[in-house]
């Protein structure tokens, strides 16, 4: 009796085919419990990725610090460079916490509630404009006090006693929220000391396991973009990061030497805005003279916007050129561009991520065009 030949591997193809078909179809109708249960890992591991971001973002300190412990020519700190680099980068970080928490951030506190305060001088100095322009006939054709009264009648007494009442009944659940913040925030700086202490091994068993399951030329191409993706990346946040420190101390000194009210806090929002291209500095400055212009007067705003124009100028032709040091080498209107995308679909960090992500798509672009070429000729 002759045996039946069977090509597992044509059927074997086949059924992974259609067991694809099938388990597209199934993930596009159910796509909503998709998207809720990956909501939910995204959730239970969030510490996780945390931690690794957290690790991240201080691997280039721990590098310097490590560096400067292994030149030091006791034995006992030479080998162990590693988790002494490690334990004083983040005692140093600690300090920094809690002398924020005591000094700055109190500080900031008051800022803000005179700020809160002066809420109602800036809605009378609003209302004297309108009806000023009102009675000049601007707003003929607009009902604009009916307009005002409906946007303030959400911000009522009563409303807003309501809204507190609300708070105080969910208190139960704002409790659980916090202590879950502080568990995970917790778990999150466990787990970058950790990443940090053992990222050679981490990073080792990451490249043997690329080695094992990809093949040569694709495993050298991911580590060379992966590098690629990492030196753009860490030099931007860092870059940015030092920037924005830098014109948020000069930006506080200025206010303070010009007498500006809540000087504090108007300099750490330039530093901060400072971190997005472009739009940020311009966006805090205009924020700071006006509230400068309310608070004080016009001559002073004035004073205060020239100030940080000159301010703006010293860092995008000193200051920033020499912190960035051409890394990142895109024109304007890509920078515009992406920042606009980035912030339509994924708000302050969407704007503050677009640049790398466009400097990372135009190298690959380039590189893709080159080999293009290459193979054309």
């Amino acid at each position: 009796m002759q045996k039946i030949k069977i090509d597992w591997n044509y059927w074997l193809t086949r059924f992974l085919f259609v067991m694809a078909i099938v388990v597209g179809y199934k993930l596009i109708t159910n796509y909503q419990i998709l998207m809720d249960s990956l909501s939910n890992l995204i959730s239970v591991l969030s510490p996780f990725i945390i931690g690794f971001i957290f690790a991240y973002l201080l691997n280039g300190a721990q590098k310097r610090l490590e560096l400067l412990f292994q030149n030091i020519k006791l034995s006992f700190i030479k080998n162990h460079s590693r988790g002494i680099s490690v334990l004083v980068l983040y005692l140093i970080i600690f300090y920094l916490f809690f002398l924020a928490l005591n000094y700055v951030i109190p500080l900031m506190i008051d800022n803000i509630v005179d700020l809160l305060g002066l809420l109602p001088q800036f809605y009378d100095y609003l209302m004297g404009i309108i009806a000023k322009l009102e009675s000049e006939g601007v707003f003929e054709s607009l009902n604009l006090e009916e307009f005002l009264q409906s946007l303030t009648s959400d911000y009522s007494p009563e409303n807003l006693l309501q809204q507190w009442s609300q708070a105080l009944t969910s208190l139960g659940a704002i409790t659980r929220g916090l202590s879950s913040f502080v568990f995970n925030g917790f778990l999150a700086l466990i787990i970058s000391i950790y990443t940090l202490v053992f990222k050679d091994s981490i990073l080792s068993f990451i490249d043997k396991l690329g080695k094992k399951t990809l093949s040569d030329k694709i495993y050298q191409n991911s580590k060379i973009w992966l590098q690629t993706t990492n030196t753009i990346f860490y030099k931007f946040i860092s870059s940015q990061f030092l920037d924005a420190c830098i014109i948020g101390v000069f930006a506080t000194i200025i206010l303070y030497l010009l007498n500006v009210p809540f000087a504090l806090t108007l300099g750490i929002l330039l530093g901060i805005c400072n971190m997005i291209p472009y739009f940020g500095s311009i966006f805090a400055s205009v924020v700071t003279t006006i509230i400068t212009f309310f608070s004080a007067d016009l001559q002073l705003a004035i004073t205060v916007l020239i100030s940080l124009l000159i301010l703006q100028q010293i860092d995008g032709n000193v200051i920033g050129p020499r912190i960035m040091s051409g890394a990142l080498n895109l024109n304007p209107i890509i920078i515009i561009i992406s920042i606009t995308v980035g912030g339509a679909y994924f708000g302050v960090l969407g704007m503050f991520l677009a640049v790398p992500i466009a400097a990372i798509l135009k190298i690959v672009t380039m590189n893709w065009l080159d080999d293009f070429k290459k193979d054309t000729l």
